[in-house]
């Protein structure tokens, strides 16, 4: 056996199990210890028995639900163990209306591990979440000349969980394409400077390396001032200024993939 001498507030770590003890009082006969520990681990008062064999054995539940003929044992599990619990408080309650503290201690420590009992139960019972994988937002290429609308659009769009990079015009934007940015949508203005929304579009379709990247226009003019194909040969949507930014949010969910887009 190790005896170690702790004083008030100093602590026992066990590393090993990622546990620790902490002096937290000290009466007359009477050390009151803090004990931090893993849920894993079980820690019990010498007088309190191990009381796991009551419970009978567990079983792992499907990860798609609950079987049909564990719900009705499930719900008489939880109907016996609130029961006793509620006995069990109102019994430590009477127990220090009386002035006996040291069985009001011994009554709560028995109904502690008897509600750690019942979430270990109801976690090997449950059905467990799939686990998934983690998403990467999706990337919006934002081309627009008009330096107000474009901030105030792409920090809705921002808002809504796209990561946004934006162009002043057409050649800004191919500039970006050429140097390695894939984005998973462009958001093309029509009219701009040095190279404008139709040549933007015609350069990116010609180009193998750009096949798949969505284009929506976005524009005060309507689709047929510039003659270019719908589609995956032209542009795969409009959005007429001024923007509602919710219908374009919709519509851009509904256009990559049928991923949601937005909180």
């Amino acid at each position: 056996m190790l005896v170690l001498s702790r004083r008030l507030n100093e602590k026992i770590v066990f590393p090993g199990i990622q546990a620790a003890v902490k002096v937290v009082a000290i009466k007359a006969g009477v050390v009151r210890l803090g004990i931090d520990a893993p849920p894993e681990v079980t820690v019990l008062r010498e007088e309190v028995p191990e009381r796991t064999a009551e419970w009978g054995p567990a079983h792992a539940a499907p990860a798609d639900g609950v079987a049909a003929d564990k719900l009705p044992k499930l719900h008489h599990l939880l109907r016996k163990r609130l029961g006793i619990n509620t006995i069990g408080l109102d019994l430590a309650r009477r127990q220090l209306q009386d002035g006996r503290f040291q069985d009001a201690q011994a009554t709560l420590d028995k109904l502690q591990e008897d509600l750690r009992l019942l979430q270990e139960r109801l976690a090997d019972e449950l059905p467990r979440s799939p686990s998934r994988p983690p998403t990467r937002p999706h990337k919006a290429l934002l081309v627009e000349d008009d330096h107000n609308e474009c901030e105030l659009l792409a920090g809705f769009l921002r808002l809504a969980g796209l990561e946004v990079t934006t162009a002043g015009d057409g050649a800004d934007a191919l500039n970006y394409l050429r140097s390695g940015g894939r984005p998973d949508v462009m958001l093309l203005d029509m009219v701009l400077p040095r190279c404008d929304g139709p040549t933007t579009v015609r350069a990116i379709r010609r180009d193998p390396a750009y096949a798949g990247l969505k284009i929506f226009a976005v524009s005060g003019h309507t689709p047929e001032r510039f003659d270019l194909a719908p589609g995956s040969a032209g542009v795969n949507g409009w959005f007429q200024k001024p923007v509602n930014p919710e219908a374009m949010l919709r519509d851009l969910s509904e256009e990559l993939n049928g991923c949601p887009v937005g909180p």
